[in-house]
C-alpha cells in the first residue's frame, strides 16, 4: 500500500535478530525510505547480531548495531557458562566444534546454544542497547509531536517488533532472552510486544545440500516453539522459578506476562500448496507485513480488530492459549513501477536501435547541406581572390599598361589570402569541427549511426572532388617576360603603319591572354590551396567522427542486448497469469505497456532525447559524477558511459510518467467490458483469486472445533462520488465484495483507506491459532530427539516445558524409548553397530557388558562385567541394528524388545530421583 503517513502512528522499535532479522530490517528500511521520501518517522531499527557481516552493510547506522562477540576462547567461556544459572542444562566438556567459539564474528552457525551463550555473555550490552533504542525512540516522538507530525494521544504508547528466524543459530538462541529484557525495559501496559519469526521450512532452499545443518534447522525449530508455547501461556504460578531470568550485571527479571502479545509464525507454505522457494520471498513478505503494520492506516485497524477478535478462549483439545498469528498479502495492481522501468528500458532501447540500424540512401541535400554549413562557417569565399579585377578587359594600350601593377597586386594577394588562412587554421579547424560534431549529434537519431557515416564519407568525397577539379600548376610564364611583351606590343603598335595596324592589334590580344592567364593561373593555384586545405581538415575530422561512430557501435552492439533481455524479463512477468509471483497480480496485458509507452514516449523520440541532454537533467542524474563537456551529447554519452543513457531515460520517465487517468479500479472496470461482464461480478472474481491467494504462509491445520478468526484488510482508495462528507467508503464493486464475506463463520473482512490509485491490496491475516497445529511439528522433534541422543549438540530446553507432545505421542515414546535405551545402558553401541545389553531374568534386568551408562535397578556390580570393544567378540543375535535407522524400525516392530526396554526404562526412574537421573546424563 501506497498511503500518506498516518497521523496516529505509533512510536515503534523493530528489532532484527540474526541473518534473518537483519535482511527483513534491512528491507523494511528501504521500504520507508521509498514510501515515504525518507520523512522523519516515530521509528527506530536495532540489529543484534553474532555476525559482523551484517554490521558492514551501510543501510544500518552505528546506532542502530548491536554486535554479540566472546573475545576469548573456549575454556574461558565454558567456565563462564557453568557458573551461569542459565547454563544449567550444559553438560560437561560438551562436544560442541570449538570452532564456533574461538571464530567469532562468524555468526552462530545454525547452534541455537552457541546463540543464547552470545547473548547471556553480552548481556549488559544488549539491555543497554536496548534500553538506549527506546530512550532514543522517545526522544524522537516527541520532537515530532512539537512540530505537529504526530497525535498526543499516542504519547508513552510503543509498539516493539522482534524478528527473526527460530531455525537458526542467533535468533532462536537469543529471541527469549531479548524478550524477557524488553518486557523490563518497556510498561507492557501500554506497549505492545509483537514477534515474528520465520520457521525451518523457510529455509529449505538455502539449506537443500547440507543435510545436517536441515537437521540442526528442525531441532532448534522444535525447541524454540515448545519455549514460545510455554511463555505465550497465561502465567499460572508467577513464583515458578521458569519466569526468573538472572543475567550478570543486570540482575534478576521476572517475567510478569506472557512473553508477547502477538506472535508471527511464518512458514514458506500456505494451506492452499502456494510455496515461496526463495528465502528473499520470505524476507519481502515479511518486510512488506511490517510496513503495512507500521505505516499504514492498517496499524489502527489491527490494534482494535487484535482487542475485539483475538481469541482469548483455550483450544478445547489441547487446552492451550492460542496466541499465535500469521499472515499474507496479495495484490491487484497496476504495475506502476514496472511499467517506468519498462518505458526507461523501450526508451533506451529505441534510441539505440536508432542510431544503430538506421539508414537512408536519399542524402545528396544533407551532404550539400552540410559542405555548405562548413563553407558559411569558415566565410571560406574570404580567402578565394576574385579574379576578375586583376583580368584585362579590353586590349588596348592603356589597360595593358596597368597590366604589370594588377599581376604585382595578384600575387601580393594571394600571398595575402594564403597568410590570412594559415593565420586562421587552428580557428578554422574548431569550426569545421564544432560543425560536424554538430550536425552529427542533431541528426543522429534521424539519419543513424549508418547514414551519418555515410553522409560523412560523401561529404569527404565531394570535397576531394571538387580540389581535383581545380587546375593547378604553375604559372606558364613570368610577370617579367609578360610585363616586356606588353611594352614591346605597345611600342610596336604606336609605330605601326595602318597597313600594319592590325598586327598590332594581335600582339596586344595575345598579350592581353597573357595576362589572363596569369590572372588565372595565379587564381587557380590559390584556390587549390584553400579547397585543399579545406578537404584535408574536413576529412581529418571526419576520420575521428568515423572513428567515434565505429566505437558507439560497438559499445550499443554489446548493451544493446543487456536492455532486451530485461525487457524481456519485463514482458514474461506481465505476460504470467498472476504476475510473476505469488503475492501481487498484474491486471494490465503486454499490450498495455507497449501502447502507453507509443502514446507517451514512442511518438516524440527527437523532441524527448533534446530534453534529456539539458545539462540541468544530467546534472541531476550524475551529481557530478561525470566531467561534464560543454557539447554534451547524445553520442558523446554512449561513447563515454553506455549505461548513462538508461539512467537518463529512468531519470525522464520517472520525473515526467503519465500514468494519471488509469487507475486500477478504472482498468478493471474496462477489463470487464472487454470479457463481456458487468464489473461487479468480474471485479469479485478477481478479488476472490487474490483473496485465495492470500493464504497466510502457515501450514497449520485447523482444528475443526476451535474458531479461528481470519480477517481480511482491503486497501483501495476511498470512493470519491460520496460526498456527504463524514462516508468513508472504497468503490461500490469493492465494498460489495467486503460485505459479501461477513456471513462466513469466523471470517471478518475490513476496509482500509489507502491513497494508491493503481493498487488493491488484500492482507490476510489469521488470529488465535495453536503451534500445536503446525504439521511439521513432528517433523521437527523427531530430530531435536536424535540430537540429543547423538549428543550433537546440547539444545538450551528446560524438559518441564509443556507442549507440541499430544500429537506426537505415538514417535515420542519411540524416540523416548530409543534415546533413554542408550542413556541408561540397556542398548550400547559398538563398531557402529546397536547391541541389545539387556538381560530379562524372571522380571529382573542385568547386564551384558560393562558400559558407562549403565544404571542397575538389580543388585549387580557392574565392574565384574565385561567391557567389550570388538564387535566380532558379540554375537550376532544381540545386534538390533547395523545402523540408527534399523535399530528404530526394531523398536518399533519387535514387541517384546519394545516391551523390555521400556519396562527397564520405567523401572530406572522409579528407582532413580530426577535430580539423580540429571546428573547421569550430564556427566556422560
Amino acid at each position: 500500500m501506497k498511503n500518506d503517513i498516518p497521523k496516529d502512528i505509533l512510536p515503534t522499535l523493530v528489532i532484527g535478530l540474526g541473518g534473518t532479522g537483519f535482511q527483513i530490517v534491512k528491507r523494511l528500511k528501504n521500504l520507508f525510505a521509498k514510501k515515504y521520501n525518507g520523512e522523519s518517522l516515530p521509528i527506530r531499527y536495532l540489529v543484534i547480531d553474532t555476525d559482523l557481516k551484517s554490521f558492514l552493510d551501510d543501510d544500518i547506522e552505528n546506532n542502530e548495531k548491536c554486535q554479540l562477540r566472546f573475545n576469548e576462547g573456549i575454556k574461558s567461556t565454558l567456565d563462564w557458562a557453568y557458573n551461569n544459572p542459565n547454563f544449567q542444562w550444559l553438560p560437561k566438556n560438551p562436544p560442541i566444534i570449538p570452532d564456533f567459539f574461538t571464530s567469532t564474528d562468524q555468526g552462530a552457525g545454525l547452534m541455537r546454544p552457541i546463540g543464547r551463550l552470545y547473548l547471556c555473555k553480552n548481556s549488559k550490552l544488549v539491555y543497554d542497547t536496548l534500553n538506549s533504542a527506546k530512550n532514543s525512540l522517545v526522544d524522537l516522538y516527541k520532537v515530532l509531536t512539537e512540530v505537529g507530525a504526530a497525535y498526543l494521544e499516542n504519547m508513552g504508547r510503543h509498539k516493539v517488533y522482534i524478528v527473526g528466524s527460530l531455525a537458526g543459530g542467533t535468533g532462536c538462541g537469543t529471541f527469549l532472552d531479548v524478550s524477557v529484557m524488553l518486557s523490563k525495559i518497556f510498561n507492557r501496559d501500554n506497549t505492545n510486544l509483537i514477534g515474528m519469526f520465520t520457521l525451518e521450512s523457510c529455509y529449505d532452499d538455502k539449506l537443500s545440500s547440507d543435510l545436517d545443518a536441515q537437521n540442526r534447522s528442525k531441532a532448534n525449530c522444535y525447541a524454540a516453539l515448545k519455549e514460545l508455547e510455554f511463555y505465550m501461556a497465561s502465567i499460572k504460578n508467577p513464583n515458578d522459578e521458569r519466569y526468573r531470568f538472572k543475567y550478570n550485571n543486570i540482575g534478576e527479571i521476572v517475567l510478569e506476562k506472557r512473553l508477547l502479545d502477538i506472535c508471527y509464525l511464518v512458514e514458506n507454505k500456505n494451506e492452499n500448496g502456494g510455496v515461496l522457494t526463495s528465502i528473499e520471498n520470505i524476507y519481502d513478505l515479511c518486510s512488506l507485513q511490517l510496513f503495512h503494520e507500521i505505516g499504514t492506516k492498517l496499524g489502527s485497524q489491527l490494534r482494535a480488530d487484535y482487542a475485539n477478535f483475538i481469541c482469548k478462549d483455550k483450544d478445547p483439545i489441547l487446552k492451550r492459549d492460542r496466541h499465535f498469528s500469521t499472515f499474507s498479502s496479495s495484490s491487484m495492481e497496476i504495475p506502476v513501477d514496472n511499467i517506468k522501468k519498462y518505458c526507461s528500458y523501450r526508451l533506451a532501447l529505441d534510441i539505440l536501435q536508432g542510431l544503430y540500424n538506421k539508414s537512408n540512401s536519399n542524402i545528396d541535400e544533407e551532404v550539400e547541406e552540410v559542405i555548405k554549413n562548413i563553407n558559411d562557417k569558415i566565410d571560406r569565399n574570404n580567402y578565394f581572390v576574385n579574379e576578375n579585377s586583376f583580368k584585362i578587359k579590353d586590349a588596348s594600350c592603356g589597360e595593358l599598361s596597368e597590366a604589370l601593377s594588377k599581376m604585382n597586386n595578384l600575387e601580393k594577394k594571394v600571398e595575402e589570402k594564403r597568410i590570412l588562412w594559415e593565420s586562421n587554421f587552428e580557428k578554422n579547424k574548431e569550426d569545421i569541427t564544432k560543425v560536424l560534431s554538430e550536425y552529427v549529434n542533431e541528426k543522429a537519431t534521424t539519419y543513424g549511426l549508418l547514414g551519418l557515416a555515410n553522409i560523412l564519407k560523401r561529404v569527404s568525397n565531394n570535397l576531394k572532388v571538387e580540389v581535383d577539379s581545380i587546375e593547378n600548376g604553375n604559372t606558364s610564364i613570368s610577370v617579367n617576360t609578360i610585363d616586356k611583351n606588353i611594352k614591346s606590343a605597345i611600342a610596336d603598335y604606336n609605330k605601326a603603319r595602318k597597313s600594319k595596324k592590325e598586327s598590332a592589334e594581335k600582339r596586344l590580344n595575345s598579350c592581353k591572354s597573357e595576362v589572363n592567364t596569369f590572372v588565372k593561373e595565379n587564381g587557380n593555384k590559390n584556390n587549390y590551396y584553400i579547397t585543399n586545405s579545406i578537404s584535408n581538415l574536413v576529412t581529418d575530422v571526419i576520420k575521428r567522427q568515423l572513428d567515434d561512430i565505429d566505437f558507439i557501435r560497438t559499445n550499443i552492439h554489446k548493451y544493446k542486448p543487456q536492455i532486451e533481455r530485461e525487457l524481456q524479463r519485463i514482458m514474461n512477468q506481465a505476460n504470467k497469469k498472476y504476475g510473476g509471483n505469488i503475492i501481487s497480480r498484474e491486471m494490465v496485458s503486454e499490450e498495455f505497456y507497449k501502447e502507453h509507452y507509443e502514446s507517451t514516449y514512442g511518438k516524440h523520440l527527437v523532441g524527448i532525447i533534446n530534453q534529456m541532454m539539458t545539462s540541468s537533467n544530467i546534472n541531476e542524474v550524475f551529481n557530478n559524477e561525470l566531467k561534464i563537456e560543454e557539447n554534451l551529447n547524445i553520442l558523446s554519452l554512449i561513447r563515454d558511459n553506455t549505461e548513462g543513457l538508461l539512467r537518463l531515460c529512468k531519470y525522464k520517465v520517472d520525473t515526467e510518467d503519465k500514468i494519471k487517468n488509469d487507475t486500477i479500479i478504472e482498468i478493471l472496470r474496462k477489463n470487464a467490458e472487454a470479457n463481456n461482464k458487468d464489473s461487479t461480478s468480474y471485479i469479485k472474481e478477481e478479488l476472490d483469486i487474490t483473496a485465495k491467494l492470500s493464504k497466510p504462509f502457515w501450514s497449520a491445520i485447523k482444528n475443526p472445533e476451535v474458531s479461528w478468526t481470519e480477517c481480511y484488510y482491503i486497501g483501495s482508495v476511498r470512493d470519491e462520488n460520496i460526498t456527504n462528507g463524514f462516508t468513508i467508503k472504497p468503490n461500490e464493486e469493492i465494498d460489495k465484495w467486503i460485505r459479501s464475506q461477513m456471513g462466513e463463520k469466523s471470517r471478518q473482512a475490513r476496509y482500509v483507506e489507502t491513497s494508491n490509485p493503481y493498487s488493491i491490496d488484500v492482507i490476510h491475516i489469521t488470529m488465535g491459532a495453536c503451534a500445536a497445529y503446525l504439521p511439521e511439528v513432528h517433523h521437527y522433534k523427531q530430530f531435536y530427539l536424535k540430537l540429543l541422543a547423538d549428543q550433537t549438540y546440547p539444545l538450551h530446553l528446560d524438559e518441564k516445558y509443556i507442549g507440541l507432545d499430544d500429537l506426537v505421542k505415538d514417535v515420542d515414546e519411540l524416540f523416548r524409548e530409543y534415546t533413554l535405551s542408550q542413556a541408561y545402558g540397556s542398548v550400547i553401541k559398538v563398531g557402529g553397530k546397536y547391541i541389545n545389553n539387556l538381560i530379562r531374568e524372571d522380571n529382573k534386568f542385568v547386564f551384558r557388558y560393562k558400559s558407562p551408562y549403565c544404571l542397575p535397578i538389580e543388585n549387580v556390580e557392574i565392574e565384574s562385567l565385561e567391557e567389550v570393544n570388538n564387535i566380532s567378540n558379540i554375537d550376532e543375535d544381540l545386534i538390533i541394528g547395523e545402523d540408527e535407522k534399523q535399530f528404530i524400525d526394531n523398536l518399533s516392530k519387535n514387541i517384546n524388545l519394545s516391551k523390555d526396554v521400556c519396562d527397564y526404562i520405567n523401572n530406572v526412574e522409579k528407582i532413580y530421583t530426577k535430580e539423580e537421573l540429571f546428573n547421569h546424563k550430564k556427566s556422560i
